[in-house]
């Protein structure tokens, strides 16, 4: 999931030797170790999406969804609040974005050993996901707890369904535990639709990229549409819009983002600061409405918009100033992600929103429930994700052509920490 952060520099082991063609009779000896950094500007906009989401759970939670008058201050408020789902459009194009990035060389994808790539991504995703689904587990087992946190007590079949990430398929088990984790189970499924595109790049470009992934999605939203009447939608499949096919068109908007960034062309930019607002109008226009469709394509050009006109700025813009606590938190965003609902709703008690007013309340659930998340995570982060990062680096992944130039072996990286 990253560029140049404000994150220490960590050595990636060695690249694995790339697989042998008919016409290398033997493997070539593994590169040099490779310095990878964080880039920036990724994550300042992680932060950012992991502010946003946590802000629309304020609202659910702290405020009661309450909805003031559109035209007042506090109604401004809680409809840029209630727009939070936007943060997770965000994290798909950047999961499609920071995967990509590092395939491309001299204007092509290069290829990728699917094998390694999936036990990569597990190493990535799955150890702080169970160590949080464990944590939170643990705590609704005390009945105090467990009345904030859920509204049913566990059952074998939520243990199992959250171990193998099937949550989402079923109505009862979808929130059963931690309801922000849908989309935890969404980015593996993405992950493991990653090589087929990659295929379809190399079979038709780009375009034959985009043109599948916006067909899938169409298909699969008249697909919802109609499975939405149908008398057993709360069962199975609750939410269509929280599936792989309904995102999948956003994760190939953030491939479309790391070539346009790679591109030595400078007329992207400027594009891209035209593209913005109406992506933008596009996005509040689908989510105001109900749109899911609409919402998901807006929000997702936003971040492919986001990405091309940040990557063009310096990082210490990112790195100090104002943006630099955003900057961190989106270092640690993956894990205030995991943990973010569960304090929210253990803290919702303090909640006053009759008494003190909107704004206040919203104060107040940043500084107590926030300032906890983000302890919580920094902890989490140091000692459950960081020390799989390495391991899941997509450097390791990418099937090396024999460098041409000396200076090709031990560079520092570019990439994103994906």
């Amino acid at each position: 999931m990253d560029d140049t952060s404000a994150s220490t520099p960590a050595t990636a082991p060695q690249t694995a030797a790339p697989t042998a063609t008919p016409t290398t009779p033997h493997a070539a000896a593994p590169a040099a170790p490779v310095v990878t950094r964080r880039l920036a500007y990724v994550d300042t906009l992680r932060g950012f999406a992991a502010l946003w989401v946590f802000l629309l759970h304020v609202h659910g939670y702290w405020l009661d969804n309450v909805r003031p008058p559109k035209l007042s201050g506090d109604g401004v408020l809680v409809r840029a609040m209630g727009f939070g789902g936007a943060g997770v459009d965000i994290f798909i194009v950047l999961s499609g974005f920071c995967l990509t990035l590092p395939l491309i060389r001299d204007g092509r994808v290069r290829e990728l050993a699917p094998r390694r790539f999936f036990r990569r991504r597990a190493y990535r995703l799955l150890p702080a996901y169970y160590a949080a689904v464990v944590l939170v587990m643990a705590l609704e087992l005390v009945p105090v707890l467990r009345e904030r946190l859920v509204s049913r007590d566990l059952t074998p079949v939520d243990a199992v369904t959250h171990l193998t990430l099937t949550f989402p398929l079923f109505g009862d088990t979808l929130a059963a535990v931690n309801g922000s984790l849908w989309s935890i189970s969404l980015e593996a499924t993405l992950y493991l639709g990653f090589p087929l595109l990659l295929l379809i790049h190399r079979r038709w470009g780009l375009r034959g990229v985009m043109g599948t992934t916006l067909t899938v999605a169409l298909v699969w939203a008249a697909f919802g549409l109609w499975w939405a009447g149908q008398p057993h939608p709360g069962g199975v499949l609750p939410q269509t819009d929280k599936l792989f096919p309904a995102r999948w068109f956003q994760f190939a908007l953030g491939m479309w983002a790391a070539t346009l960034v790679r591109s030595p062309r400078p007329r992207h930019t400027p594009r891209a600061c035209l593209a913005l607002p109406v992506a933008l109008a596009v996005g509040l226009t689908g989510y105001a409405a109900g749109w899911a469709p609409v919402s998901a394509l807006g929000f997702g050009v936003v971040a492919l918009c986001l990405l091309v006109v940040l990557a063009r700025v310096p990082g210490r813009v990112f790195e100090a100033g104002p943006l630099r606590w955003l900057t961190a938190l989106g270092v640690i965003s993956y894990s205030f992600y995991l943990l973010h609902q569960p304090v929210l709703l253990l803290a919702s008690d303090l909640a006053r929103p009759a008494e003190w007013g909107i704004v206040p309340t919203t104060v107040v659930a940043l500084a107590v429930a926030g300032t906890a998340t983000v302890l919580l995570a920094s902890v989490f982060y140091h000692l459950v994700e960081k020390p799989f990062l390495v391991r899941g680096s997509m450097r390791s992944v990418v099937r090396e052509a024999p460098p041409t130039r000396p200076a090709d072996s031990g560079a520092t990286s570019s990439e994103p920490v994906s």
